[in-house]
């Protein structure tokens, strides 16, 4: 507390001291009047040390983080001031335009602000002379883009903070989750107090004394919600939340079914379906058009389906020959805050037209629209709840809006494929794997237990068409090994059979190995069954040979005894499956290698002795080896008589 509150409270004191002069305290008081009048001249210097009004700079920022008001001082979107500091909106940080909107929700402007800016627009200005918890928003933005001043005294610092309701709009019974989020600065313990507005708050279920809370709204109605959030030392925090209420509309949207799939629905056909579901409504003068725009009125409709969100509007009774602003939005018509922000297909990205559904026109010569139809890639949530029309001078006011009804929350989407097969979600896809005319059937139902079917009928046609087969990989000519693994393919899905030698025709992977072949040919004929049934009439071919042995050695000449001292040396060669070459016949007599001649041929290796050989026993050692490296070694003797 202040010196000079101080002060003055105590001569209050006195003063109520000195009514009877004739008490006891009499002199005390007097003495004490005597003290303040010299600090009557305190006032002055106090208020010297009163800090000067400054300005406060807040910019509206859109970068990749999205869009936000952005406190130079404190970085946040809440700052607290002092009565005659004054607020700064800038747009220079902005990348495409905004609205500053005042909203009354804990205290009230003194005037309210409607302004309307583009990137570089002039700022925003305002002066605040009473104390108070003063609330605004960019409305094109709101569910992000809101901030809070706070004009405080010098004296306890007041809670701050807001105050949400989800949903703050649906149909009975609404279950609505209450949150506050409310700080106080001088770290003052905070009691919180929810009065939900719908009946008796000292009634069991009618309050609450926590900062969250959950309560169900049975009835339809508009019911506002109070948050009290009191520090102990006089500091209230107070806001008020509309919540609406409305009847169960009932009914379902528009619901039909359609099939997308590739040319010439062959089976196996593989099939995308999608439920398209539209909702529509019928634009009134709203909210700021009330009296601008009486005669304002027309259609709009909204149609969902696989990868394609469709909007359109024709409407008429509007300011000729002038550009106006349309959007897809987030909340009804009847919400509290006049259909909300804009609507996003992806919460998690920023407000920008690819994320979002605009509709601008400029209206001709009498006041219409003309139809209007956008359409964006994106399949729409169920938050696309209606359409506002902006006015065209300052589009921060809403001049026209429609609801887009029904409503497509929650709504259980049931497939029947007419295979025998069911799927889920308002876009499945789903493969054929046989002929026929098949009606695929989806069932939309809503919360409440309503249903509505919708049907599509997909032909597919009997596939007449053979595969084709392709042999990869695996053994050709002639090779060594016993085993053989092949790889196997199709132009078409399905599987494979295969015979190998004079075997029988087998199911077989598109992988398959043969082991313990024999020596010898062999051939593997592969034929692709597709998933119709359809053979291939022409089966893939592989043709090779094992060999594993070495050239047959016979006829070995000399053998037993011979008189001729140059006799000659000789055996028959032959390989059935292998060539056997000159340079892969070694032929050694004594240990000695000799330079043994090979006939192809004939067949036959040959070897003269040039010198006589001497009496007795002789060795001849032959190793051939065929093209594969098998190798043959055969030994004999002879012995030359005198």
């Amino acid at each position: 507390m202040s010196p000079t509150r101080s002060a003055l409270r105590a001569a209050r004191r006195a003063r109520h001291l000195l009514r009877d002069r004739r008490g006891p305290l009499a002199p005390v008081a007097t003495a004490l009047l005597v003290v303040l009048g010299l600090l009557a001249v305190a006032p002055a210097r106090v208020a010297a040390d009163e800090p000067a009004p400054r300005t406060w700079v807040v910019d509206a920022v859109d970068d990749a983080d999205g869009s936000r008001w952005e406190s130079v001082d404190t970085g946040g979107n809440t700052i607290t001031i002092r009565p005659g500091d004054t607020v700064e909106w800038r747009f220079d940080a902005a990348a495409m335009e905004h609205d500053l909107t005042s909203e009354d929700v804990r205290s009230p402007w003194s005037e309210p602000v409607r302004e309307y800016r583009v990137p570089g627009d002039p700022p925003v200005r305002r002066t605040f002379t009473e104390p108070g918890t003063y609330h605004y928003v960019c409305s094109l933005h709101g569910t992000v883009m809101w901030g809070v001043v706070v004009v405080e005294e010098a004296a306890n610092a007041l809670p701050t903070g807001t105050a949400t309701a989800s949903p703050d709009h649906g149909p009975a019974p609404l279950e609505v989750e209450l949150t506050a989020d409310v700080t106080d600065p001088d770290g003052d313990p905070l009691t919180h107090h929810w009065d939900f507005g719908d009946g008796d708050p000292e009634a069991p279920g009618g309050s609450a004394w926590t900062p969250h809370a959950v309560h169900t709204y049975t009835a339809p109605g508009t019911y506002t919600a109070v948050l009290t959030v009191d520090d102990g030392n006089g500091g209230v925090f107070r806001q008020e939340l509309v919540v609406t209420v409305g009847a169960d509309p009932g009914g379902l949207p528009d619901v039909h079914a359609h099939a997308d799939h590739a040319p010439g629905a062959t089976a196996p056909l593989p099939v995308a379906f999608t439920t398209e579901v539209g909702t529509a409504g019928s634009f009134t003068a709203y909210a700021d058009g009330v009296d601008t725009f009486p005669d304002l009125s027309g259609t709009a409709r909204l149609v969902r389906s696989r990868g394609r969100t469709l909007a359109a509007l024709d409407v008429t009774g509007l300011a000729p020959e002038a550009a106006h602003q349309v959007h897809v939005h987030e909340q009804p018509c009847t919400s509290a805050t006049r259909g909300g922000a804009h609507f996003r297909f992806d919460e998690g990205r920023p407000f920008a037209e690819e994320n979002e559904v605009w509709l601008p026109f400029t209206s001709d010569a009498s006041g219409a629209s003309g139809e209007v139809v956008v359409a964006q890639p994106v399949r729409a949530g169920a938050k696309a709840v209606s359409i506002v029309i902006h006015d065209p001078v300052n589009p921060a006011l809403r001049i026209g809006c429609a609801d887009l009804v029904p409503s497509t929350a929650d709504l259980d989407y049931a497939w029947d494929f007419g295979d025998g097969h069911t799927g889920t979600g308002p876009d499945p896809n789903h493969t054929y794997t046989s002929p026929g005319t098949r009606t695929a059937t989806v069932t939309v139902t809503a919360p409440g237990g309503e249903s509505t079917a919708a049907s599509v009928d997909v032909v597919v046609l009997p596939d007449t068409v053979a595969p084709r087969t392709t042999l990869r990989g695996g053994p050709t000519g002639t090779v060594r090994a016993r085993n053989a693994r092949f790889r196997l393919s199709s132009d078409e899905p399905g599987r494979f059979r295969c015979r190998l030698d004079a075997g029988r025709w087998r199911d077989c992977a598109a992988t398959p190995t043969f082991g313990g072949l024999r020596d010898g040919p062999h051939v593997l004929r592969v034929r692709a069954v597709d998933r119709a049934g359809n053979v291939d009439p022409s089966p893939a071919v592989r043709r090779w040979r094992v060999d594993t042995r070495g050239p047959a050695v016979a006829r070995l000449r000399p053998v037993g005894g011979t008189r001729d001292r140059t006799p000659l040396v000789r055996a028959r060669v032959v390989d059935r499956w292998s060539a056997v070459r000159a340079r892969s016949v070694v032929l050694r007599v004594d240990g000695r290698r000799v330079a043994g001649r090979y006939d192809a041929r004939r067949d036959v290796v040959r070897w003269q002795a040039r010198k006589a050989l001497p009496p007795g026993r002789h060795r001849v050692r032959l190793v051939v080896r065929d093209a594969l490296g098998n190798a043959t070694v055969r030994t004999w003797t002879f012995r030359v008589r005198r």
